[in-house]
């Protein structure tokens, strides 16, 4: 079984400062759960709780070994889990009698003051003026305004990109991970829908996907199910009490967090297995796209081309004022399963090997929510299809 043992901590390492050295960035100063989790193999706990910047950094040196910055009672497990970094605790309100711990006085919560006093000294050891790369989107105002005013606003730089395009070309180890994290979503799925019968309700999928996944394979957690049943399309949080009737659409969209990464496909079929001639039309008009966009992946393939031919396919056999904003997209670290790059409009990236990537066509009304959603590998002169999705509505049967 694939697991956090086999991750080579070196080869994520390397990757990062070969992209700091081609952008001329001194340090990285990663504050988001999913570029902590990548440069250094540690996934916080308290950061996912309380997503406040600070509760745990990252530092990436354009030489040298990735530092972890941790609270005191997070810091055991980090030790546990990771190998070849740094870890450097600070304090929190936690007392852990460990015959070391001395200090007759705590924070109320986190000491963030203290986090950032380890990461300017680290920092400093570095460079006197320092390039430092940060993720916007993961640092408050408050913290942002420190930055600009310890190192110059010109010495703060965005590198939110550059993180995406080293994460989008997956290690060998990480190619494992999201194949086996796919098929399981996959299988889940498909005997979640063996299950469903007429009554039966959006908690009670949920509860028959996590039991399948527990007993498949339970070192995954975290499940992200998305449904549609019926004429309920939209995206809950709070699970609807809506009771599923015999000839209801529905479809089971999401996966699972496998180590750190996510899984990514849909599947849709109606309760019973006799789906009418308009629903199995619209499906076709679904899959025909879909199809023909896996049979063009291959590395040089822009993604905006895919993009095109999927959402004009679908428009010419049957859906003509389809249209949406992207036909799927990478996948890895990210929390929400749908990260960059985007099989999108004006999206010149091309497809390379060793990327994964999920192509997905998804249709919304109230006569039905539909996706059909696979993940794959880009191969040297093709793909590896992760997962395999149903061809007509009257699945599984």
């Amino acid at each position: 079984m694939v697991s956090l043992k086999e991750r080579n901590q070196v080869e994520f390492q390397q990757k990062l400062q070969a992209n700091m050295k081609q952008n001329h960035i001194d340090v990285l100063l990663l504050t988001s759960q999913e570029n902590i989790f990548y440069a250094t193999g540690y996934s916080s706990k308290f950061l996912s709780l309380m997503k406040q910047p600070g509760v745990a950094y990252a530092i990436v040196p354009a030489e040298g070994t990735c530092k972890l910055i941790i609270n005191n009672f997070e810091k055991q497990t980090a030790d546990l889990q990771c190998k070849n970094i740094d870890i450097i605790q600070y304090d929190s309100w936690i007392f852990i009698d460990d015959g070391e711990e001395k200090s007759d006085k705590k924070t109320t919560q986190m000491n963030l003051n203290q986090s950032y006093q380890i990461v300017q000294e680290l920092i400093s050891k570095i460079s006197p003026t320092p390039v430092i790369g940060v993720e916007p989107l993961s640092l408050t105002w408050k913290l942002t305004e420190q930055l600009y005013s310890d190192y110059g606003a010109d010495h703060v730089i965005d590198v939110t990109n550059e993180l995406l395009k080293v994460r989008v070309i997956k290690t060998e180890w990480e190619i494992e991970i999201l194949r086996h994290a796919a098929k399981l979503a996959e299988k889940a799925t498909q005997l979640t829908a063996q299950e469903l019968i007429p009554g039966m309700n959006e908690f009670d999928m949920n509860a028959i996907y996590r039991k399948h996944i527990d007993a498949l394979d339970n070192h995954a957690i975290n499940t992200t199910l998305v449904t549609s049943i019926g004429p309920n399309y939209s995206a809950p949080f709070i699970l609807r009490d809506y009771a599923l009737k015999d000839g209801d659409i529905v479809r089971l969209d999401g996966g699972v967090n496998y180590y750190g990464y996510q899984s990514d496909v849909a599947r849709t079929f109606v309760i019973g297995a006799h789906a009418t001639e308009e629903q199995q039309s619209k499906f076709d008009a679904l899959y025909e796209g879909f199809s023909k966009g896996l049979s063009l992946v291959k590395p040089g393939v822009r993604l905006a081309d895919l993009f095109e031919t999927v959402n004009g396919t679908i428009q010419k056999v049957g859906i003509p004022n389809y249209f949406r904003g992207h036909q799927g997209h990478s996948i890895g670290v990210s929390a929400f399963s749908e990260e960059a790059p985007f099989i999108a409009p004006n999206q010149d990236l091309v497809f390379q090997e060793n990327m994964v990537f999920c192509l997905e066509v998804p249709y919304y009304s109230t006569k039905g929510g539909y996706n059909i959603e696979d993940e794959f590998l880009v191969t040297k002169d093709g793909i590896e299809r992760f997962t395999q999705a149903n061809e007509s509505l009257n699945w599984p049967s």
